[in-house]
């Protein structure tokens, strides 16, 4: 066995640079890859998957290698679509909602985005629990005043009246946006005047899941699971995330009562707190 070492400027660090990763993940690279068989990666790489790898694990290993032998080696993509294993492996089912570390990494790579419409849908998402659709068709007669407060105020699903409080973070996010971009009818604005279409901000969590492992299976329904998992952990009550999420069923809000893995160490270790 022997390490892979990789300079500054070697053909690797060129490509991770350009394909924009941030340096934690280029270091996560090149973690594994010092751990490697440089004599022949595939092999190696071949011998480490199986079915009960978790995908966690394979995701970064096969693109670390990926990465490498495109760089160092000149393979095309496709060579080694049919040489390196499918990412098979098994599924982390506790991954709905994202972790607060996922999370700060997200915001750093939306805060990475050239400003516009999507950027901003991107933002406001996990801070409100919208669903994607329900962003994009925002009008600007949609946020409403009272008493001092703002509400989003709009038609969802099911063409049922939605009230979201903005607070904090997302009335900052709106605020910024109206501000420097001054919309008409709608508040994002996207080709020819109309509202900016779902799949124009989709493509942008696509992109951030493909540069980012941690971020793998990004989706704007992830953010949505991941604003009420937040309020569920900070003492919102099911009722109240009900209404704000536009649940007409109680039953479906319940959903996001299920602990993640640092719900139930937390719980674990108060248990053990306690202890004489």
């Amino acid at each position: 066995m022997s390490g892979v070492v990789v300079p500054d400027r070697s053909p690797l660090a060129v490509r991770l640079k350009r394909q924009g990763l941030l340096p934690s993940t280029r270091d996560k690279y090149n973690e594994i890859l010092n751990r490697a068989n440089k004599r022949d990666l595939i092999a190696w790489i071949n011998g480490k998957v199986h079915a009960r790898t978790p995908i966690g694990t394979v995701l970064p290993m096969r693109a670390a290698v990926k990465h490498y032998l495109m760089a160092e080696e000149g393979y095309t993509e496709a060579e080694l679509e049919q040489l390196l294993p499918k990412a098979r492996g098994r599924s982390t089912k506790l991954r709905d909602a994202l972790s607060p570390y996922q999370l700060a990494l997200y915001h750093s790579a939306v805060d990475g985005m050239d400003d516009g419409p999507a950027r901003t849908i991107l933002n406001l998402l996990p801070r409100t629990g919208l669903r994607i659709s329900e962003a994009c068709g925002l009008a600007l007669n949609d946020i409403q005043q009272q008493d001092g407060m703002y509400f989003l105020v709009f038609r969802g699903k099911g063409d049922k009246e939605r009230v979201v409080p903005l607070v904090g973070g997302a009335l900052a996010v709106i605020d910024r946006h109206i501000k420097k971009h001054r919309p008409g009818k709608w508040l994002f604005e996207g080709y020819m005047g109309r509202p900016i279409g779902p799949h124009a901000v989709r493509k942008h969590t696509r992109k951030i899941a493909a540069s980012h492992d941690e971020l793998a299976g990004l989706s704007p329904h992830v953010l949505r699971h991941t604003f009420a998992t937040m309020a569920l952990r900070n003492g919102m009550d099911l009722k109240r995330l009900q209404e704000i999420l536009g649940h007409s069923s109680i039953k479906t809000t319940e959903r996001y009562l299920h602990p993640s893995r640092s719900d139930l160490h937390t719980a674990m270790a108060r248990i053990g707190a306690d202890e004489p």
